[in-house]
């Protein structure tokens, strides 16, 4: 994509301002000239579990993930709130991850009291995911979101990292070239993008709802309009929907991030394209996803 020059000129203000929306958000991200050497968390997830060093130094923490399964897979990190077992919360899980939406609305509020939600993502043979945020000492947990879902369980397997202090709050290996909030509206949960144009871009994600969220980013025909995706969703809810699917392939994106928090995420290798931002969590009200209350915007993303 060939910038207008206002736009190359307000580039290095919008990386400023950015930076700036996240220490105000107090995840502590700094975002300064990249890092060249890697210091995070290297996440392999595939049919046979997650896989990821058992400790690593609390701050500024990069997950890098990628798996080698054709189908993809996604992964979900978590964090109990003090005096709750890992279980209680996959307990709930069991409940949110549910077809029947009173029991999803239960489940998804007792897990956003039980437990912060820190992201995660989608990831394919081709498109790895890297995401980073601000993590304080003490452990997280790591599940195959993609295989709960098929078996869940309260008993399904974790994987435990460690992050120990002293906590490293140093500068980002990447400088976000977008941001992305998910915010609430008297309309329903929904994304605010900007700058969201490269398919080689780094976005700072921003929950400032009341609700857990997630940001997948998934390819659409081409011309595909938010109009049509609200069309399709309405009748995906009432029984089968006629024609082809707007959707093409596996999604990427990042995985459910609670209230208040800001990840910087860095899908690698999108193609350039049409995308939506989806957000599949169920509403905690009425246990319906929240892409089908409208929480879905196209976005066109250039190589640049």
């Amino acid at each position: 994509m060939r910038r207008k020059p206002w736009r190359r000129a307000a580039e290095a203000t919008t990386a400023t301002a950015l930076a700036v929306a996240a220490i105000l958000a107090g995840a502590h991200l700094v975002c300064a000239r990249p890092v060249h050497r890697y210091h995070g968390v290297d996440v392999r997830i595939s049919r046979s579990g997650v896989r990821a060093p058992r400790h690593h130094r609390c701050g500024n923490v990069t997950f890098r993930v990628r798996t080698g399964d054709q189908r993809g897979r996604q992964l979900q990190l978590f964090r109990p709130k003090r005096g709750v077992r890992p279980q209680r919360v996959l307990a709930d899980l069991v409940n949110a991850v549910s077809r029947d939406p009173r029991t999803a609305a239960a489940g998804i509020h007792a897990v956003r009291g039980e437990a912060e939600a820190l992201g995660g993502a989608y990831v394919t043979r081709r498109v790895p995911v890297e995401f980073t945020e601000a993590i304080t000492a003490g452990w997280v947990y790591l599940l195959d979101l993609t295989a709960f879902r098929r078996h869940p369980s309260a008993d399904a397997e974790l994987e435990a990292v460690r992050l120990q202090g002293p906590c490293r709050y140093g500068p980002l290996r990447r400088t976000p070239t977008g941001r992305v909030l998910a915010v609430d509206t008297g309309a329903g949960p929904r994304f605010r993008p900007q700058d969201v144009d490269s398919s080689h871009g780094t976005f700072l994600v921003h929950n400032i709802s009341t609700e857990i969220h997630e940001m997948q980013i998934q390819r659409v025909r081409p011309g595909t309009s938010d109009a049509e995706l609200t069309r399709y969703f309405d009748a995906l809810a009432h029984g089968p929907v006629p024609g082809p699917s707007p959707f093409v392939g596996e999604p990427s994106g990042l995985g459910a991030i609670a209230p208040g928090r800001t990840v910087l995420v860095h899908p690698r290798h999108l193609r350039r394209g049409t995308y939506a931002l989806l957000c599949f969590v169920p509403d905690d009200g009425g246990g319906a996803p929240h892409a089908f209350l409208g929480m879905h915007r196209i976005v066109r993303l250039y190589d640049s």
